[in-house]
């Protein structure tokens, strides 16, 4: 048996064990028909996760990008999941190729909110905190037209607090500033929201300079304004 099947079989034999119909289609339904579930809660798929893997060989990098891959083919979102936590335990290791090969098709397979923002904070976040020069690779989803990338950049730097290049984040969020799509101008509000934290006035001065923006951006700028005490009237 590879590396490959080893892991994916024991991840396999620990989850369907505990799949819950009742579950399933409520998470289903949930997540917009995005895939099918197992209906296994995430704390019970995490413990079942970790006691299937503990004994399996350890993985390189080529390896890891193997089995996520062979992970996200599988139909039942927990798969994905499962995929999402195995390359976060690897994130303090992992090659700068190793953003463009897996996690760019990762990003771009069977889409949706929860698989993109995880692989944000298990891999490209931490990546181009490692490897500044990714930062190209941001600039290039950022134009690329696909909905899911361009969230996964305007996001990438999502949990550096004070190191957050606002420079860029704002650059990032103008051009997408009136943009209704909702994945994009949500991931403009979050972003926006979060410097609140500690740089409440740039956040407002952007607002100020953008009477078009979106709605949803909008909303989630002000309420991260509100809670600094800095919104205007």
């Amino acid at each position: 048996m590879t590396t490959t099947a080893a892991w994916v079989d024991a991840t396999a034999a620990a989850l369907e064990p505990l799949a819950c119909p009742a579950n399933a289609e409520a998470m289903r339904a949930y997540m917009k028909d995005v895939a099918p579930f197992l209906g296994v809660k995430t704390p019970e798929r995490r413990k079942a996760q970790r006691a299937a893997w503990a004994g399996l060989t350890a993985l390189d990098p080529s390896e890891l990008a193997r089995v996520a891959r062979a992970l996200w083919a599988r139909p039942e979102r927990e798969y994905q999941y499962a995929a999402c936590d195995l390359i976060g335990r690897h994130r303090r290791t992992l090659p700068a190729s190793f953003l463009e090969d897996p996690v760019a098709g990762l990003v771009t397979s069977k889409p949706w909110w929860d698989s993109v923002d995880t692989l944000g904070s298990n891999a490209i976040t931490p990546l181009v905190v490692r490897y500044p020069a990714l930062v190209d690779v941001m600039w290039q989803w950022w134009d690329s037209g696909d909905r899911w990338l361009i969230r996964a950049a305007l996001q990438h730097q999502r949990g550096r607090g004070r190191d957050t290049d606002l420079e860029r984040l704002f650059t990032m969020c103008d051009r997408y500033a009136a943009d209704r799509e909702f994945f994009i101008a949500k991931a403009i509000g979050w972003a926006l929201r979060d410097v609140t934290a500690w740089d409440a006035p740039a956040v407002q001065r952007f607002v100020d300079a953008h009477p078009d923006l979106s709605a949803v951006a909008r909303r989630e700028a002000v309420r991260g304004l509100n809670r600094s005490g800095s919104a205007r009237p």
